[in-house]
């Protein structure tokens, strides 16, 4: 039985706004088959994977160059810029795209152009304002979001297709929210788990840019309380659940290919980057079932909605982020080049095209090359800073092009702060740089730090690093900022550096492997500003 809804669109909604909120992270427990699925014998694996950007990239060939040898720096780095500005027609002209032409494949392309690679966290981390304002962003300016969890990427994906956003500016992942949804369309709630038993009708009315919906139950008892009225306990359907969009829809078979931040995890083939641990976006694997419970069979699927109207792509996208090139030579680690921040939005350089970028980087077995990218705040406050970490790009030593995101507290841990953070390029000739770093590019994380002229002098190299018996304001940041991330400094922030801020500065160093001298240089205030971005306590 299906149970069909086409109602008219809902009126606009007055939404209070929420303060930022706290860090959770996905469930990866994978998804279970349905019985029914299960009870044919059928085999998970892929003959013909579909299109997947991730794959795709490191199927290129290798470019080809004329570059003398490592050595080159800016030669190397000119080249590695020239080929993110190609583009991604070489990848989409590969014979893995050729097999999918169908409606609704542009839509799909524009979405694994630039969001694939996006991790998987909350906007509100990295950029100012509500989700409401985030999405208008795409709407209005076409500038899109460099993070998203399933709503937010799937909300990023349809406004990409032409929604207008809705009065949330979010689809939701809610108990609430596939209802909501099929109020804007049209929606079906019982529908077979295995796409071979759909009717025919059923299979062309869900269309690329349908919307699958997985939710926890409301009311819902925790820890002795029940869900009631205004009241709902922490983990229930008003809040928690899931959902996925169909990006692709198999040309000759009941399977279709979903845009998900889970997929990552239920991949029959793993991919390298999911190995890992990382959480980011791409288009997955083939579905040809529907699972009944994600998140350990804590969410039930609620059903899939259609929002209408959605019949134009928008254009001018804007990646709202900024990117520079390290090199580092992979013998020793040592860093030989750094380039300047890069507006990613200016140049319009979606991270899709820096990961084309590495495919095959020269003299990869010699040298790592890796794109930084992080964000840009339009509006800095002290809960959303300016240029923070959101993910990095790279080549690995066989020449394949890879992404990499370590999560903390919903940031990117990215390591080796010193190198990375500091305003100035490093090891480029001053001819080597086209373009001055974005407004903002290059500043401190933290909001302590980027205030204090006197610390930024010393990150600088400008004035001497901070030696016991040394006073002042950069004294008191320091203070400040281990007070911050949990450290014990007796006598508090009081500008004099003494035996207990030394005996700080050399546990803080500890953690961070950073030789313990007690003495705050350029190094340890840099791994200090970068703690105090991700704002989390290094002592528990």
């Amino acid at each position: 039985m299906i149970d069909e809804r086409s109602q008219g669109i809902a009126g606009s909604t007055t939404v209070t706004e929420s303060p930022l909120p706290a860090w959770d992270d996905v469930d990866p427990t994978p998804a279970a088959p349905p019985e029914e699925w299960l009870s044919t014998g059928n085999d998970a694996a892929e003959e013909a994977p579909p299109p997947q950007l991730v794959r795709t990239v490191n199927l290129l060939d290798v470019p080809e160059h004329n570059l003398s040898g490592p050595e080159d720096v800016d030669g190397i780095a000119d080249f590695l810029l020239a080929r993110a500005r190609e583009g991604l027609g070489d990848l989409f002209a590969h014979q893995d795209y050729d097999t999918c032409s169908g409606e609704g494949e542009d839509w799909a392309r524009t979405i694994a152009e630039h969001q694939t690679g996006i991790p998987y966290t909350m906007p509100a981390y990295f950029f100012d304002g509500p989700q409401t304002k985030i999405a208008r962003a795409i709407v209005d300016a076409g500038r899109y979001p460099l993070a998203g969890q399933c709503q937010q990427s799937v909300t990023t994906a349809l406004c990409i297709g032409g929604w207008d956003s809705g009065a949330h500016g979010d689809v939701g992942a809610g108990i609430d929210a596939q209802p909501t949804a099929a109020r804007l369309g049209t929606g079906w709630t019982k529908v077979p788990l295995v796409l071979a038993d759909w009717p025919d009708d059923l299979w062309e009315q869900v269309t690329v840019g349908s919307c699958l919906f997985w939710s926890a139950p409301c009311p819902m008892t925790r820890n002795g309380k029940t869900c009631s009225g205004n009241f709902h306990v922490p983990g229930c359907g008003r809040g928690s659940g899931h959902v996925a969009m169909v990006i692709r829809k198999h040309p000759s078979e009941r399977k279709w290919q979903l845009w998900d931040t889970t997929t990552s995890f239920n991949d029959p083939v793993t991919h390298p980057t999911a190995a890992k641990g990382a959480r980011l976006l791409w288009e997955s694997h083939w579905w040809c079932w529907i699972t009944k419970t994600l998140s350990g069979g804590l969410w039930q699927f609620r059903g899939i909605a259609r929002i209408g109207g959605l019949d134009a792509l928008r254009a001018a996208l804007k990646p709202r982020g900024r990117c520079r090139l390290l090199l580092r030579r992979r013998s020793d680690s040592k860093l030989v080049y750094r380039s300047a921040w890069r507006s990613m939005e200016q140049e319009g350089l979606p991270i899709s095209w820096l990961l084309r970028s590495m495919r095959g980087a020269p003299f990869h077995d010699q040298l790592e090359a890796m794109w930084c990218i992080n964000s840009v705040c339009d509006r800095p406050t002290t809960t959303t800073p300016d240029n923070r970490p959101l993910l990095d790009v790279f080549c690995d030593a066989n020449g394949n092009a890879r992404m990499s995101w370590t999560p903390r507290q919903g940031l990117h841990n990215r390591p080796h702060v010193a190198d990375w953070s500091p305003v100035a390029p490093f090891g480029a000739s001053p001819l080597a740089e086209e373009a001055p770093a974005p407004d903002g590019g290059g500043a401190l994380l933290s909001s302590l730090f980027s205030g204090e002229l006197a610390v930024q002098k010393i990150i600088s190299r400008e004035a001497p690093s901070l030696v016991r018996g040394a006073r002042g304001p950069a004294v008191m940041a320091l203070q400040t900022a281990l007070l911050q991330l949990g450290y014990d400094i007796p006598g508090g922030a009081d500008g004099a550096l003494g035996a207990g801020t030394v005996n700080g500065v050399k546990a803080f160093q500890a953690k961070q492997e950073i030789t313990a001298t007690g003495i705050a240089d350029a190094e340890t205030l840099l791994a200090l500003d970068g703690e105090l971005a991700r704002g989390v306590p290094c002592v528990q």
